[in-house]
Order: structure tokens, then sequence, then C-alpha cells
């Protein structure tokens, strides 16, 4: 489960950066000519890094289906807290099992002495030693 949110947290830091750098595709979608040409001079570099963070998009997401930030923010903070009741659950149950990890010992302690006693009880009868 913990992979799959780091793995929705890296979707989410792309998805994050590509709303960001969008403005700057969308804004030379608009212009033509001239005035295209000045604007990827002025902003070659978020450009650049729209077309990197693009390719990302399309290859997390290759039907074109893209999630928004704020669903994806949704679907971590409900594995998060999955993950949270789980951890919770197993806590409680690897408790559970110590606690009768640890009468199982007490209990075979308890009739190791009590055979102990016994042989002693035996070995005593056994030499004539009356009680």
């Amino acid at each position: 489960m913990q992979t799959e949110i780091d793995d929705l947290k890296i979707k989410l830091g792309v998805l994050r950066k590509y709303r960001k750098l969008k403005v700057y595709g969308e804004e030379l979608k608009s212009l033509s000519g001239l005035a295209a040409k000045k604007y990827r001079n002025e902003h070659i570099y978020e450009l650049s890094q729209y077309s990197d963070i693009r390719a990302k998009v399309l290859e997390f997401y290759p039907s074109g289906q893209i999630p928004t930030v704020e669903n994806l923010e949704k679907k971590i903070n409900a594995l998060m807290q999955e993950r949270s009741l789980k951890d919770s659950e197993f806590r409680e149950y690897d408790k559970k099992a110590r606690d009768l990890a640890d009468a199982q010992r007490t209990i075979e302690e308890f009739l190791r002495q009590e055979r102990n006693e016994q042989q002693q009880d035996r070995k005593r009868k056994k030499n004539g030693d009356l009680e």
C-alpha cells in the first residue's frame, strides 16, 4: 500500500507542476506568427519544462484521462487513512499475539517446574525417604 501511496504522490507532484506550466503552452497555442516566436523566445525555459512534464503526464496517463489534483489528493488521503487503520489493527493483533506467546511461555515454565517437582518426589520415594 505504501508503494501505491508513493506512486500517487509522485504523480501528484507531476500534475501540480503540469498545472503551473500548462498556461505557457496554452498561451503559445493562442498566438501565431511573430507573436508566437517572440513568446517562445521569452519563455523558452518554461516551455521546455512544459514539454517535459507533459510527456510525463502522458506517460502516466496514456489514455488522456488526467485526474484533477484534488481527486488525486483525496485518493492519497483515503489510502493513508486506510493504511493507518490497518496499522492500528496490526498493532492490536500483534499485541494479542505477544500476550499469547507470553502466556504460553509462562504455562510451559509452570509445567516444567511441576515435572521437576514430581521427578524429585519420585526420587525421594525411590530412595526410601519419608515425607
